[in-house]
């Protein structure tokens, strides 16, 4: 769906580029998350894609078709954009908020006003609570799921998200991260997410693209890959110490083989088919236990998951 090749960005005046010669494919439906330090060009990468910055040199292909050959209007109207700040105009309510975009493509009211409700709805917002409020009566958080609301309002192919969920609270990012995760198994669109914290890079994206200073690709891989196979001594720093940790977050244990279920379980820890391996680890340390019940969404009893299978199963993995 999207094609860097060799893209460098070079501002009139400095000299140095802020990216060089960027290439990576983005398949479709799958999240890219470009991640790395301050100043690595991440932001700048994910601007050219709707020209909001230009191309000093080099094409970025969307859907096979050049960029530079779009009017960056008609281009900005097709690509959904949802930035930290959110963004929302005060003085207009959530619904006209959310048509801003359908509006300018022409739709009539009656249409933006579906359209609206529906993307409500489905980032967890009651439409006839919420649709006729300002931005001012939400709280932070219900304004950032506006915000991707508005992003997604015309249907676009294309969604680019930058830093969508930085500007809220810790446990509010995580629930937005849950969430927007779960629409996007129903919607797969092709998303490029920047973020600066590899952590969040982790857990929302198919593919992570690793910049360093000056804007030049030190990895493009799965997380998986990344944890596991870092490319070089940056992308190992980057990523952390913590990388077996972080590698084990990207498992389920109902993805896993698990024991079969022993007649004394009556007294273990008992975890749900979706927690992670990582937050296995941490129950089963914290319990001071060796093993734990997997228990699936009927609350029926899948099996066990011990110390040493999450062992076993990280050493297979690479971590």
């Amino acid at each position: 769906m999207i094609e860097f090749r060799e893209v460098s960005k070079v501002y009139a005046g400095s000299g140095e580029p802020v990216v060089k010669d960027l290439s990576f494919e983005v398949p479709e439906g799958e999240i890219c998350v470009l991640v790395g330090p301050s100043g690595c060009g991440k932001t700048t990468t994910m601007r050219m894609i709707n020209r909001l910055v230009e191309l000093t040199s080099g094409d970025i292909l969307l859907g096979g078709d050049s960029v530079t050959k779009i009017s960056a209007t008609r281009l900005r109207r097709e690509i959904g954009y949802a930035i930290q700040g959110i963004g929302l105009f005060p003085h207009r309510t959530i619904v006209d908020n959310i048509g801003t975009v359908p509006r300018l493509l022409g739709w009539d009211r009656g249409r933006v006003r579906m359209r609206a409700d529906e993307l409500l709805d489905l980032v967890g917002l009651e439409p006839g609570q919420y649709r006729d409020r300002y931005p001012a009566e939400l709280s932070g958080g219900q304004q950032q799921r506006v915000g991707v609301a508005r992003a997604m309002a015309a249907d676009p192919p294309v969604m680019l998200m930058d830093e969508p969920f930085g500007a809220v609270d810790p446990i509010t990012r995580t629930r937005l991260q849950d969430e927007f995760l779960r629409i996007q198994q129903g919607i797969n669109k092709t998303i490029v997410f920047v973020t600066h914290d590899i952590d969040e890079a982790i857990k929302m994206g198919d593919r992570i693209a690793i910049l360093e200073a000056g804007g030049v690709l030190a990895q493009y891989d799965t997380p998986g890959k990344v944890l596991s196979e870092p490319a070089s001594e940056f992308v190992a720093s980057f990523v952390g110490a913590d990388r077996v940790l972080k590698h084990l977050s990207l498992v389920r244990v109902g993805d896993v083989e698990l024991d079969p279920a022993n007649g004394d379980a009556g007294s273990l820890p008992r975890l749900g088919e979706d927690v992670s391996l990582r937050d296995a680890l941490s129950e089963l340390i914290g319990a001071g236990a060796e093993r734990a019940l997997v228990i699936s969404g009927g609350d029926e009893v899948r099996g066990e998951i011990t110390l040493d299978g999450i062992r076993q199963l990280n050493r297979r993995s690479g971590g």
